[in-house]
């Protein structure tokens, strides 16, 4: 079992692992402040990417990307990928 990992851009959550449902790819996410890890990167803030870009992008849409969706409408949790 993986020891949880503090964010460490707002230190106020753990940061977990995700993945979209569309494609299965997986990131590691904070909840508290939507910070956004790829997995071939060092979860540290510099490599910080906000939650609603990534979506958005994704998406193919610009600004919110939410409209009528929340999150399990785009990602689930993926606990086994625990790092």
């Amino acid at each position: 079992m993986s020891a949880k990992r503090v964010c460490p851009r707002c230190e106020q959550d753990y940061v977990q692992p995700y993945r979209f449902k569309t494609d299965g790819a997986c990131f590691t996410l904070c909840a508290e402040c939507d910070s956004l890890w790829w997995p071939h990167e060092t979860i540290r803030v510099p490599q910080a990417h906000f939650l609603d870009e990534v979506v958005a992008a994704r998406l193919g849409v610009e600004d919110n990307p939410w409209g009528d969706l929340v999150w399990t409408d785009v990602f689930e949790p993926a606990p086994e990928l625990q790092r």
